[in-house]
């Protein structure tokens, strides 16, 4: 699709997309737009290459020739992929139950954490009581640990020279 024709460019068009976020942390069309597209990486990645190198998968510990269990390995590696599958699924169809609450925080007295960084809003996910310590996660945290797997996964699995970094990953 125009210039993105691998999984490695569709990883750069994410970078740009978490950046871009990470600039807005307040936009839910950002955050929506980095969730997507790191959803969707996985469909790029499968169809790509890892459908058909069976000596990857096993490598990997992945089960089967189906993408599902490619989606179960992530799922493992990357404990909060599920909440941007949700997201990803949930702006797809209009908003469905998505099991968790989102919010804009966008002033004092607002969320639990108060006004963000540089008193720019954030936007925030509520997991319910029953997640106890982990009920309420900024979507910043959530789409950065998403983005350093994808990293991660790039580097181990598909090395590259010119793998495109991010602005706001020091490591």
């Amino acid at each position: 699709m125009f210039e993105i024709v691998t999984s490695k460019d569709f990883y750069a068009m994410l970078v740009e997309d978490f950046d871009d976020f990470v600039a807005e942390p307040h936009s839910g069309r950002r955050a929506l737009h980095c969730a997507i597209t790191a959803y969707h990486l996985h469909e790029w990645v499968w169809a790509e290459w890892l459908s058909r190198d069976k000596a990857a998968r096993d490598a990997m510990g992945i089960a089967g020739r189906d993408k599902k269990y490619f989606l179960q390995w992530i799922e493992k590696y990357c404990v909060w992929f599920r909440l941007v599958q949700e997201l990803a699924n949930g702006s797809k169809h209009l908003g469905r139950n998505i099991g968790f609450d989102t919010l804009k925080v966008s002033g004092f007295g607002e969320g639990p954490f108060g006004i963000g960084p540089f008193g720019q809003g954030y936007l925030l996910l509520d997991l319910g009581e029953d997640a106890l310590e982990h009920r309420w996660q900024p979507a910043a945290h959530i789409l950065e640990v998403v983005v350093r797997f994808w990293r991660d996964f790039f580097l181990k699995y598909i090395p590259s020279d010119d793998l495109p970094t991010s602005r706001h990953h020091i490591d």
